[in-house]
């Protein structure tokens, strides 16, 4: 979880208000799509509630008050470390049970996220769908931060980057894309407007 943050602050870093999808250009035929990350990161006292939904409905990330992990492939780290975590730290390799809740205690909602959308045996799905639902559910209001990486083979990594100012109890919906192409790769983050169905 330690390295994972890591990278997570590092992505962090790239970010301005909001920047465009950015396509990288290989230097031969398309390559394959083997990782997207996602993180989601809340400045100051900005705390939200975050989660991943593909187009069945499931869902992982952050249920009310404790993380939740559905979407086969998918994998769900939070936190809400103080500075920057370090690295020798041993990495945590607790693994997160299947069902539709993880049990145990409540917990405070977290300050940052990072999923990680990846093909596994038996597990295969949302990667090769090429894109999910973001949902947002402000708990403490503030600026926040999206990042979406997609890495592979035979082009370079690619990524979107936006921001928005939470506002309590006004939640929101955003569509996470991801695609390899002849010019490379190209990540997207867009606004879902009110109303619009899911998997749109």
């Amino acid at each position: 979880m330690k390295r994972a943050a890591s990278w997570l602050l590092a992505s962090i870093l790239l970010t301005g208000d909001a920047c465009a999808s950015r396509t990288n250009t290989p230097a031969s035929a398309p390559g394959k799509l083997l990782q997207v990350y996602v993180s989601i990161f809340g400045f100051g006292a900005a705390r939200v509630r975050a989660v991943l939904v593909d187009r069945e409905g499931r869902r992982t990330g952050w249920n009310v008050d404790r993380p939740i992990t559905q979407i086969p492939g998918c994998s769900n780290g939070y936190g809400s470390d103080d500075g920057i975590p370090d690295e020798n730290a041993p990495e945590d390799t607790t693994t997160l049970a299947p069902a539709d809740t993880v049990p145990g205690h409540a917990e405070p909602t977290p300050v940052y996220y990072y999923l990680s959308i990846q093909d596994s045996a038996g597990a295969s799905g949302l990667l090769r769908e090429g894109g999910c639902e973001l949902r947002l559910d402000p708990a403490v209001g503030g600026h926040v931060t999206l990042a979406v990486t997609a890495t592979g083979v035979g082009f370079n990594a690619c990524q979107d980057t936006t921001s928005v100012t939470a506002k309590p109890g006004v939640a929101s919906r955003w569509w996470l894309s991801w695609k390899t192409a002849t010019s490379g790769c190209s990540v997207k983050i867009a606004r879902i407007a009110q109303g619009t169905p899911r998997g749109h």
